[in-house]
């Protein structure tokens, strides 16, 4: 009576389990091992899917995936666009390798007359110094330029020492402007002007211009 009592009263599942034993003969007949459990779950199911709800949402995302790739095939670029870019390949193989042998030979012709980095440093193409190295080499130079320019001598000096000549040096200086046209001043000059002019001219030919020896001797001076 207790037992009973117990059995009923209990607020815990009550699980049933019928079965045949499985043997080689009555295997086929045999019935499953059921498991039940007197819950209320009704509640715990979530909500009922129905065939109709799932066939319309295929079908929406069967129209969607549809007029997405409609889309991207109407964005595709045409063939020549794909040629143009390198994609699509409008030669055949052979024509593509000779294509690239020829490229290949120009490329290594190229290369063989490509100057050594001895000759890029004398061109002063190939930097061997950093930024900081030459920086500091032009104000050393600088620095020496600026020091023999301040020992240099001046004009006059230079042509003291027939350093500069009369044609290395012009020195411009203001003028009248005469009317020569008609005027013959040469034919004025006395005998005395004469002279004094050509011993001024044999003076300057002696003193600064240089004569070779083998016309020495059809000098007047």
């Amino acid at each position: 009576m207790c037992f009973y009592s117990q059995f009923v009263c209990s607020s815990r599942p009550m699980r049933f389990g019928i079965g045949l034993p499985c043997t080689m003969e009555n295997k086929e007949n045999a019935r499953p091992y059921v498991l039940r459990e007197d819950t209320d779950s009704d509640q715990s199911d979530g909500p009922i899917l129905y065939r109709d709800d799932d066939t319309a949402s295929d079908r929406a995302a069967k129209i969607a995936r549809k007029e997405s790739l409609s889309l991207k095939l109407a964005l595709r670029p045409d063939r020549q666009d794909l040629i143009n870019r390198n994609i699509l390949h409008a030669q055949s193989d052979n024509e593509r390798l000779e294509s690239k042998e020829a490229i290949g030979a120009k490329l290594i012709r190229r290369l063989s007359m490509r100057p050594t980095a001895e000759e890029l440093v004398e061109r002063n193409i190939l930097k061997t110094q950093t930024p900081a190295e030459e920086k500091k080499q032009k104000e050393e130079k600088k620095r020496y330029l600026l020091r023999k320019l301040s020992f240099r001598p001046t004009v006059e000096e230079l042509k003291e020492k027939k350093i500069i000549r009369f044609n290395d040096y012009i020195e411009v200086t203001q003028a009248h402007d005469y009317d020569r046209r008609a005027d013959k001043p040469w034919t004025r000059l006395t005998p005395k002007d004469k002279a004094a002019i050509r011993k001024e001219l044999n003076e300057f030919k002696s003193s600064e211009m240089a004569v070779h020896e083998g016309s020495r001797h059809l000098t007047r001076y």
